[in-house]
C-alpha cells in the first residue's frame, strides 16, 4: 500500500502503546512525528528513544496545526472521550486504541458529533492480521464444514488496566475477530466474570455466546502464569487451530471430526451407537505474514472507508455491556 508522507502524524500519549505506535511509524519510513503527552517524564524517555520525533508542550498546538491532520491516540480509554471531542471539533482523522470509550453511551455521543471530515478508526489490530484474514477465506470456502463450536483463549499474567476490566482489554479482541470471521453480531447467553485484586475491575473472565446455531467461548485472565492466545475452530468436516504462541507453524488445520452415525444403520434391539471417529493427516497452513500493526496503521492513513470504523467499534461496546 501506498505511504503519505506529506503531512505530519501526530501520537498523543508516550507510554507503552505511545512507544510502539512511534516506533512502527518509524519503521514504516514516517519522520515527521509529533508526540504530545500531560507526562513531561514519558516525553523525555521517548525523547531519548527516538531522538528525531518532534515533542509538543501543549494539545493546542497540534489542534492549531493544519499540517497535523492524522492523530493516533494512545491515552487511557477514561481519557478518551474529551480528547475525541475535541479533535472531531478541529476536523483531525483519529486513530484510537480499542476499546476507544470505557462505555456504549460515550460512543453513542461521539456517532452524533462526528463528521465527512474526520474519520475515525478504532484499533482492533486483529481485523488487519493476515492469519485471522485467512482464517476468513477458509471459512467462507466451507472448507471446514458447517461450523459447530469456537474456542477464544487469551490470557497472560498482566498488564493488568486500572481503568477498565479484562474484557475491556482483551474480550474486545476475541469479539472483533468474530465480527471479522463471521460478519454478524455474536449474542450473549451466559457469562462469569471474577475479580480477585480489585472488587470493581474484573481480572477474568468467562463468556458464552452463539451465532446462529455456533456455540462461542470467550475465556480471558491477565492472572494467568502462561501466554496464551489460541483459537480453535470446530468443523463438521475439519478443525482448525490458531495458536499465535506457536511462532514456526501458528495455523493448523486437522482433517478430522466425530459424528454418531445415521440410526438407520441399527437394528431395533441396539440401544447404543458408537461415534464414528475420523483422523486424516493435519496441515500447516502457510502464508507470507506482514505485522498486524503496520496493516493497520497503512489502513488509517491510505484508506477512505475505514473497516473498523465507529459503528464496528459501537457493536462491540454494545455486546461488552451486557456482561
Amino acid at each position: 500500500m501506498k505511504k503519505n508522507f506529506y503531512t505530519n502524524v501526530t501520537v498523543l500519549g508516550a507510554g507503552y502503546w505511545g512507544t510502539i505506535l512511534i516506533n512502527t511509524l518509524i519503521k514504516l519510513g514516517y519522520k515527521n512525528i509529533n508526540v504530545f503527552d500531560i507526562n513531561s517524564k514519558n516525553l523525555l524517555i521517548l525523547k531519548k528513544k527516538f531522538p528525531l520525533v518532534v515533542i509538543k508542550k501543549k494539545l493546542e498546538e497540534i489542534l492549531m496545526d493544519k499540517s497535523s491532520k492524522n492523530i493516533f491516540v494512545a491515552t487511557p480509554p477514561s481519557k478518551n472521550y474529551l480528547i475525541v471531542k475535541k479533535l472531531i471539533s478541529h476536523d483531525k482523522n483519529i486513530f484510537l486504541e480499542k476499546p476507544g470509550f470505557i462505555n456504549s453511551l460515550q460512543i453513542e455521543k461521539i456517532k452524533k458529533i462526528i463528521n465527512k471530515k474526520t474519520k475515525l478508526m478504532i484499533g482492533y489490530v486483529y481485523c488487519y492480521n493476515d492469519y485471522i484474514i485467512k482464517i476468513k477465506r477458509i471459512l467462507e470456502k466451507n472448507y471446514l464444514g458447517d461450523v459447530q463450536y469456537v474456542s477464544l483463549r487469551r490470557q497472560n499474567l498482566g498488564p493488568i488496566r486500572s481503568d477498565v476490566d479484562v474484557d475491556y482489554d482483551l474480550t474486545s479482541h476475541d469479539l472483533s475477530i468474530l465480527l471479522k470471521l463471521f460478519d454478524k453480531k455474536p449474542k450473549v447467553v451466559s457469562f462469569k466474570k471474577y475479580y480477585l485484586l480489585n472488587k470493581k475491575i474484573a481480572d477474568i473472565s468467562n463468556i458464552h455466546l452463539k451465532i446462529k446455531n455456533i456455540s462461542i467461548d470467550i475465556n480471558n485472565s491477565w492472572l494467568n502464569p502462561t501466554k496464551e492466545r489460541l483459537i480453535k475452530i470446530i468443523g463438521k468436516k475439519r478443525m482448525l487451530i490458531f495458536d499465535e504462541m506457536d511462532l514456526e507453524n501458528p495455523l493448523k488445520i486437522y482433517n478430522q471430526y466425530a459424528k454418531y452415525p445415521k440410526l438407520d444403520y441399527f437394528s431395533k434391539n441396539f440401544l447404543k451407537s458408537k461415534v464414528y471417529i475420523y483422523k486424516g493427516s493435519s496441515k500447516n497452513i502457510k502464508i507470507n505474514a506482514t505485522p498486524s500493526l503496520e496493516n493497520e496503521i497503512l489502513h488509517f492513513l491510505n484508506s477512505k472507508k475505514i473497516e473498523t470504523d465507529i459503528k464496528f467499534g459501537s457493536k462491540i461496546l454494545s455486546i461488552l455491556k451486557r456482561v
